[in-house]
């Protein structure tokens, strides 16, 4: 349901999933699904575009999971992260969660390509995997890392760009210090 997978087989802390409905009721159903899955945070990558769909859709989450357990870094569909809202964001929210042993969940809006980057560069900066078992790894799952380097012609954009700069993202992630986060 949703999506909703483990960023790997070995996985128990970050998960990946679709977005809820945009009714209140769907929205309901999302979360109450997520708490039965013991989700404790939750990284929305949804661009205000998106949510402007929603009545307050991260309102709704920090009201059942508390201000400090929500990170929103809005990627486009299609898009890759920058750089930085990953650095200093998404992958320190995801460090906490794991230091505290809360289960996360991150979710675009289909919960397979802006998600599944995402997921990759977890596996890389919090559990050491090197960039192609994470990319394997995810896409396992069923979500894709490289959904923007396919999109890219249909956005006028080099996939082969694309896909240097996915590379070099996810190359970074080795980097992180989990530790400092």
């Amino acid at each position: 349901m949703y999506k909703f997978a483990a960023a790997s087989t070995e996985e128990r802390i970050v998960f990946g999933s679709a977005r809820p409905g945009y009714t209140d009721d769907r929205v309901n159903e999302w979360i109450e699904f997520m708490q039965m899955q013991n989700i404790q945070r939750v990284c929305c990558l949804l661009p205000k575009s998106h949510l402007n769909r929603y009545s307050n859709l991260l309102d709704t989450y920090r009201q059942i999971w508390g201000e400090n357990a929500i990170c929103w870094a809005p990627i486009e569909d299609f898009c890759l992260v920058e750089s930085e809202v990953l650095s200093a964001r998404i992958l320190p929210f995801l460090a906490t969660a794991d230091r505290h042993q809360e289960r996360v969940v991150i979710h675009c809006s289909g919960g397979v390509g802006r998600t599944g980057h995402i997921l990759a560069a977890w596996l890389i900066a919090g559990r050491g995997f090197d960039r192609q078992s994470a990319i394997e790894s995810v896409k396992k799952t069923g979500k894709n890392p490289y959904e923007a380097v396919i999109a890219a012609p249909f956005k006028g954009r080099n996939p082969w760009r694309v896909l240097t700069k996915l590379y070099l993202l996810l190359d970074n992630c080795r980097n992180f210090n989990n530790s400092s986060s």
